[in-house]
């Protein structure tokens, strides 16, 4: 009798879960095809698509433009959503209607992690976006500066070299994700801060490895889909303590950078005391000499530690896995490799290091490079922008505020062991094609906004 009486409730159950998934799927088709919005998977109420989102959801997005189509629409929570892996439409969102989808999304992470959205990378449209990018590229990002810097990066890949060789020779194993980390880092501290963090000449291990715990751990919680960005009520549980880890990483990157602007200011001080030039001026101190807003002396402290940290994460793990990548790639295709080491050969010949002026006669290496960006994206998604107004994409209407997913895991990246060797004459053959290299390498070579 108790047997029969939970079979029979299993079975209502099912048959109830049936008919409101049914329910759910017309609503759905019936909302989509009323407002002319683009297709996508059937909602459930309060939580919209944000249960069908797993612990991979860049995978997720792109089963659902397999399913539904190359633009796909999402209600996550309270916000609405579209996402796509489709080169036309990125083209679309990315540059035919830059000046709509210009902005950016007010995330948790991004006002806990990049002071209040006061950064570049984050920041909404705006005003105050607009003096904090040209502050980048009238002062920090100019070929004159990037070129002062030529020396360090000369002297960082022949430290690298030589690294290499010496585990090479002593027989030991090498960690290429922390042989180039230490590169990638080394590079952009020196640049940013005036400063080694690994190496003979660093800061010491205790330093650097404070340094590089602390970019994980912001890369970490930048990357993650935050419920409580789509369900204001999760905020008030936050059971797995995201929003609280983001506050505490949020006091030690600040604590950090304070740190740092404090050392240049003394050092600034003790120059101006005995007199001395500035000599060679790092980023940290050309922010430092420059105006603020409003007729103040100086920029504030908030606006130095946003640009560090924009400059720090846009250039450390992303170029250290990139590379890693495209090392694993030519090793396991040797033929990719042996013409790689042809051209360089060829170009740059046997008795000196590679530089940077030989870079633009080494097209077979760029090329190989190339794939592997378009191959091996240094993130699953773009940084999501956002809808300033309402807009039609395809036919379709795209509400204002919507957020746009860009979903680099999908049609045009490829697993297929033949593929990599194929794309690489392929980009090749369209060197010239600007539009191809744009997107294939949408991740470091462009920044749309």
């Amino acid at each position: 009798m108790v047997l029969a009486t939970f079979i029979s409730a299993l079975l209502l159950a099912a048959l109830a879960s049936k008919i409101v998934r049914h329910w759910l799927m017309r609503k759905s088709l019936s909302s989509h095809m009323t407002n002319g919005l683009p297709p996508g998977p059937p909602r459930w109420p309060i939580v919209g698509n944000l249960l069908q989102l797993g612990q991979l959801p860049h995978r997720d997005l792109a089963s659902f433009c397999e399913k539904y189509g190359p633009l796909v629409y999402l209600k996550l929570g309270n916000i609405d959503a579209i996402t796509t892996n489709d080169p036309k439409i990125i083209h679309e969102i990315l540059v035919s209607q830059d000046d709509v989808f210009a902005s950016r999304p007010q995330t948790l992470a991004a006002v806990h992690l990049a002071y209040g959205c006061g950064d570049v990378a984050l920041a909404p449209l705006g005003p105050h976006w607009k003096r904090m990018r040209r502050i980048c590229m009238e002062h920090l990002l100019t070929t004159k500066r990037l070129e002062s810097f030529s020396k360090h990066r000369s002297e960082e890949a022949q430290h690298l070299v030589k690294d290499v060789l010496g585990r090479a020779q002593g027989g030991r194993p090498i960690n290429l994700r922390e042989v180039l980390g230490a590169f990638s880092m080394n590079n952009v501290t020196r640049m940013l801060l005036g400063k080694q963090y690994f190496g003979s000449k660093s800061s010491g291990p205790q330093e650097a490895m404070e340094f590089m715990h602390i970019t994980h751990e912001l890369f970490w919680l930048l990357g993650v889909i935050y419920l409580g960005d789509y369900l204001p009520m999760w905020r008030w549980f936050d059971p797995y303590g995201c929003e609280k880890k983001m506050r505490e990483v949020e006091k030690r990157v600040d604590d950090f950078h304070s740190k740092i602007i404090e050392e240049h200011r003394k050092a600034r001080e003790y120059k101006v005391r005995r007199e001395e030039s500035d000599g060679d001026m790092d980023f940290v101190d050309v922010l430092l000499s420059l105006p603020g807003e409003d007729g103040k002396e100086h920029m504030d402290d908030v606006e130095i530690k946003a640009l560090i940290q924009d400059m720090i994460a846009a250039a450390t793990d992303t170029s250290a896995v990139t590379n890693e990548w495209a090392m694993a790639e030519v090793i396991k295709h040797p033929h990719i490799l042996q013409k790689v080491q042809q051209e360089l050969d060829s170009v740059v010949g046997p008795n000196r290091m590679v530089l940077e002026s030989d870079l633009p006669h080494l097209n077979y290496l760029r090329c190989v490079v190339r794939e592997t960006f378009r191959m091996h994206p240094a993130g699953p998604f773009l940084i999501p922008h956002e809808s300033l107004r309402a807009t039609t994409i395809n036919g379709y209407h795209i509400p204002a505020k919507t957020r746009v997913f860009i979903n680099t895991h999908g049609p045009v990246s490829y697993t297929h062991l033949d593929v990599y060797k194929r794309q690489v004459q392929f980009l090749l053959d369209l060197l010239k094609n600007v539009w191809v290299f744009d997107y294939l390498c949408h991740g470091p070579f462009v920044c749309y906004r």
